[in-house]
Formats: C-alpha cells, sequence, structure tokens
C-alpha cells in the first residue's frame, strides 16, 4: 500500500519540518501541526480565490508557520506572472496581517522566531 505524504509524515514521527507551500485545509493544518510540523505559507494566499489558505492564515496559532517564497513560482499578488523573489515577502506577510488583524510587524516577528526555533539559530 502506498502511503500519502500525510500519512507517511504522521507514521514515521521521526521527521519534523516545514510543510512546504501548504494549501489545504484548515483541519489538516491543526493535524500538521499537532504534531509538530511548522506550515509555509507562501504567494498563493495572496490569491483571491485561496479560500481555504486564506481560512488557514486567519486562524493558524503564531508559533506554527512562516513565509516562503518558492521563488521563482508562485508569486503573490500584485506580481502575478513575474519572476517571483524574496523581496515579495511582505506582501504574504501583509495579507496573514490583514487576514488575522494584527499588524504586519507581528508577522514578521512571529515567523522570523519560528524560523530560528525550527533550524536552532
Amino acid at each position: 500500500n502506498a502511503l500519502s505524504i500525510g500519512e507517511f509524515l504522521f507514521e514515521t514521527k521521526k521527521i519534523k519540518g516545514i510543510i512546504h507551500c501548504y494549501s489545504s485545509s484548515l483541519e489538516m493544518s491543526r493535524l500538521f501541526i499537532a504534531e509538530g510540523y511548522i506550515l509555509g505559507i507562501g504567494g498563493v494566499v495572496t490569491f483571491k480565490n485561496a479560500l481555504k489558505l486564506k481560512e488557514v492564515a486567519k486562524h493558524i496559532p503564531s508559533n506554527a508557520y512562516v513565509l516562503e517564497t518558492d521563488a521563482p513560482y508562485l508569486t503573490p499578488t500584485p506580481h502575478r506572472g513575474e519572476v517571483n523573489h524574496s523581496k515579495y515577502l511582505n506582501f504574504i506577510a501583509q495579507e496573514i496581517a490583514n487576514l488575522k488583524g494584527v499588524d504586519v510587524s507581528d508577522v514578521i516577528n512571529e515567523t522570523t522566531s519560528n524560523f530560528k526555533r525550527l533550524f536552532s539559530l
């Protein structure tokens, strides 16, 4: 029997890290977070049709996510169609801040702290 990626990660219990370019449901995000994973939130959260991811971003605990670019792909709005760069992370941070109803500096501080904690920096 082939395992799904989620099943594999849940069964191994030894692998921890970032779920890259998370775009699944709020329910699945809670399962990953409960297992100790951090979700990577990228430019997709700025797309108007990314309703599931916007719901996740709105409710994600402050210690359970990081920002990511997936450069050169998944460029955030308003730069969709262009090559993605880390200089566009501010659009992702601002969208998450808007969804959570917090200041963008809170999102930046949280995600920086989460990255440092995950990589023991």
